[in-house]
């Protein structure tokens, strides 16, 4: 009996042991570190459509042929230009009001001159007489001749007085504004009309007196950063701006909402002979830290922000010497928004590249 209970006891271990060894198993093939390192990895990660980095103090921007169409970016080749150095010099709008109450005084004595002569023409017939009267059998008085002459020669007089006053007014007229808008407010000129109603106006540019070049018939002025307008030579202008040192020219410039009388401009004449380089245009410029930038395109997925010297400005943008070449391509629409996707990308850390090189 008891040798029986024994054989039960033995097969039972022998039977539970049978069935752990197909659970050890399993476990030592997921648990074995050398069978997990030596299966390969598939997985592959997808790039982002869009990633930034630095070379050489540059940003460089990659994006994908996706998200430059979803952004709308264009480019365009620059083209071979030349241009003339130019010179940034200051001027200032001035106002009309002296030459409007000079012409309104000026009128106001030719017209006192014109009657003077009427009057003197009436009072010398009426002495004449008097005088062939009193010569002939003396029907008057030598008082009421007298009395002729004296109101002749007091009106002579006035009108001398008045003419000389005339002659100082236009004098005056040209010591201020030199003498081609003095004779524009002498004559009543059409030139002076376009003035005194505001549809030009006059600028007074001022060159360094350390500068020999003369001043060009034609040049840009600007509020900066705002409105510009093509201004013209008229003279020498005979009056100093005080806070600046150098020789003075009157321009006239078509008016503009900012050109108001007092306004500081900033002038750009051409001096020197011309340059070779690029135009950047205005489309393509976008304003960052105080600072114009442009994105170049150095390949078909890449851009590379460079900045954009601003002292040469033309009609179409800046023309630049260095840092762009003729068959460069620009972003000319979309890179206000290349900025802002260079900005998203910062703030995340994105990019491959060191910031530090920035």
């Amino acid at each position: 009996m008891k040798t029986n209970r024994t054989f039960r006891t033995a097969l039972f271990f022998l039977v539970v042991a049978l069935c752990e060894l197909p659970f050890l198993a399993g476990c030592k093939g997921r648990l074995d570190p050398d069978d997990a390192d030596d299966r390969p990895r598939t997985s592959v990660a997808t790039p982002p459509p869009a990633q930034i980095s630095f070379e050489n103090g540059e940003v460089i921007l990659t994006m994908d042929e996706a998200a430059q169409k979803r952004m709308g970016i264009e480019v365009n080749a620059l083209g071979p230009s030349s241009n003339r150095p130019q010179a940034d010099v200051p001027a200032t709008v001035l106002s009309p009001q002296d030459l409007g109450s000079f012409r309104n005084g000026y009128v106001t004595l030719q017209s006192q001159i014109e009657k003077n002569k009427v009057d003197i023409g009436v009072a010398r017939k009426q002495y004449a007489r008097a005088k062939a009267l009193f010569e002939s059998d003396q029907n008057i008085s030598a008082k009421v001749l007298e009395s002729a002459e004296g109101n002749l020669r007091a009106l002579e007089t006035e009108e001398h007085a008045a003419e000389q006053q005339l002659s100082l007014q236009g004098a005056m007229a040209e010591q201020q504004w030199g003498g081609v808008v003095a004779k524009w407010a002498i004559e009543g000129s059409p030139e002076l009309d376009r003035i005194l109603s505001m549809h030009q106006v006059l600028v007074q540019v001022t060159l360094p007196f350390d500068q020999n070049y003369p001043a060009p018939k034609t040049l840009l002025v600007e509020v900066p950063g705002r409105t510009r307008a093509e201004a013209m030579l008229i003279s020498a202008f005979p009056r100093v701006d005080p806070r600046i040192q150098g020789r003075s020219f009157l321009y006239s410039a078509p008016a503009q909402p900012d050109f108001t009388p007092g306004v500081n401009l900033m002038s750009h004449l051409t001096v020197g002979n011309a340059t070779r380089g690029v135009v950047v245009p205005a489309p393509a410029i976008v304003w960052s830290e105080g600072k114009a930038w442009a994105y170049l395109q150095t390949a078909p997925m890449q851009f590379s922000r460079r900045e954009v010297p601003t002292d040469s400005p033309v009609d179409a943008g800046y023309f630049v010497r260095t840092g762009f070449s003729a068959d460069n391509k620009v972003v000319t629409k979309g890179a206000q928004s290349l900025l802002s996707e260079e900005a998203v990308l910062e703030g995340y850390g994105g990019g491959g590249g060191d910031s530090d090189d920035k």
